[in-house]
């Protein structure tokens, strides 16, 4: 199965999802947006650019979530829009990219706090890094925790964006492994 019939598939299986979920209780959907920072793995080389420049590798997202529930368990499938900022050998690049994440969650302390994750796709819509052969089509995952208040949510998540989905599972963690961006989210999102 070619790349293109891959990401359609998995389009196809979101939607299915997103359209037969409707029917559960406390079912919503909404607008979400937040700020990410970027970084490509070399966490303290990014926390001196922080100090010295703290706007650096700062972007934002924002999207529409669907979020169905199922007693204490949740889907939550999304479409955002997501704009990086990356430093890569003293040189800015700049990322805008469509994401649609589908997280399974948990409602752990009643629907007050949630934990959830799951993959990611990522299609590139404009990026400097094209002549290096980055690819415009990735997957990746995500996961984090959720406060909800009523229909007001704030979340903070990791994610992480496969290179081929090659995995050295002792290098997840520490950035030397066959990945690309990965960025810490910080979201607010309202339910109607």
């Amino acid at each position: 199965m070619d790349r293109l019939s891959k990401i359609t598939l998995t389009l196809f299986m979101f939607l299915i999802i997103s359209i037969s979920s409707f029917a559960q209780s406390n079912s919503g959907w909404g607008i979400k947006g937040g700020l990410n920072y970027n970084s490509n793995g070399k966490y303290f080389r990014d926390a001196e650019l922080v100090l010295s420049d703290p706007l650096n590798n700062w972007g934002y997202n924002l999207g529409l979530f669907g979020k169905f529930e199922a007693g204490p368990l949740f889907v939550r499938p999304e479409i955002i829009y997501t704009q990086l900022n990356s430093e890569i050998n003293a040189i800015q690049f700049r990322t805008e990219r469509l994401d649609v994440p589908l997280l399974v969650g948990l409602n752990v302390l009643g629907p007050v706090i949630s934990v959830f994750a799951g993959p990611a796709l990522h299609y590139t819509i404009e990026d400097n890094l094209k002549s290096v052969g980055y690819e415009k089509y990735n997957l990746g995952y995500q996961f984090g925790i959720g406060l909800n208040f009523n229909n007001l949510g704030l979340d903070l998540r990791y994610e992480r964006e496969l290179n081929d989905q090659n995995i050295d599972i002792d290098n997840v963690f520490t950035g030397d492994g066959d990945f690309k961006y990965q960025q810490i989210t910080i979201n607010m999102s309202i339910k109607f």
